[in-house]
């Protein structure tokens, strides 16, 4: 009881500050315009790629059975040191169970009897900050042809679902013979910590190419519309890889 109370406020301090963060973000990124950066790493940056989400209701991982879905980003990079930057990312990621399980599975008949979902769909928007370490970057004169970063931040996100629960479902001898699906939207807003790795070549010009792997670490169970823990660790979890096109900044 102590941990669901300390999710629920976090949840909702999450919506109080949200806004907050997410205007104070795009308030930065209004000024890179105007901005003066010295710094030969500061840059603005898209990415698109796919993502999958870790969830009680979205896969069966033992079997690397899980949907992919599109996910999508915006940065801002400002160099703040030979080796260390800091990084805005304002972005989002479609979410979608997967139908992995048919009706007449036990747990769905579970998981609706505590009015838990066993399918969503839906989309996802987050904002995070975070410092990036450089692992290898250029020194003066010196270019490497390819860089190397990771990073480690703070974030929120709110997502918006289209969910389904199994209701007064009954089996017979394995065979669905009984219940209704109830359909509801629902929405959550959550904190998260990011967790970034990427590589990006060394043109030695305005524009650069990279992939970029990221993890979200969410701080609850409730993304997907199911608390009921169904795998090895019980908060949720996303994560995605993103092509991503880079352009400097008075490089």
């Amino acid at each position: 009881m102590k941990f669901k109370s300390c999710i629920f406020v976090v949840n909702i301090n999450m919506r109080i500050f949200m806004p907050r963060i997410i205007f104070t973000i795009i308030l930065i990124l209004s000024f890179i315009g105007l901005s003066s950066a010295q710094g030969s790493r500061d840059h603005i940056s898209g990415g698109y790629g796919w993502g999958m989400i870790y969830a009680e209701n979205a896969g069966i991982y033992k079997y690397m059975e899980f949907k992919m879905a599109p996910a999508f980003s915006f940065s801002y990079n400002k160099e703040i040191s030979d080796k260390f930057d800091i990084k805005a990312t304002l972005g989002g990621q479609v979410l979608n169970s997967g139908e992995f399980r048919p009706l007449n599975t036990p747990i769905i008949i579970e998981w609706g009897n505590n009015g838990q979902a066993y399918y969503f769909k839906g989309m996802s928007y987050f904002a995070d900050v975070m410092p990036v370490f450089n692992i290898n970057p250029n020194s003066s004169g010196v270019g490497e042809p390819v860089n190397f970063y990771v990073g480690l931040g703070l974030g929120a996100m709110y997502s918006e679902r289209a969910q389904r629960v199994m209701r007064d479902g009954v089996l017979e001898n394995g065979i669905y013979v009984q219940g209704y699906v109830e359909r509801t939207n629902q929405t959550t807003t959550v904190a998260y910590i990011p967790f970034k790795f990427g590589l990006v070549s060394n043109f030695e010009y305005d524009w650069d190419v990279g992939l970029e792997i990221s993890a979200m670490f969410l701080t609850s169970s409730e993304i997907d519309g199911n608390n009921m823990k169904n795998k090895l660790i019980y908060p949720d979890a996303m994560a995605n890889f993103q092509f991503i096109i880079r352009r400097y900044i008075n490089r």
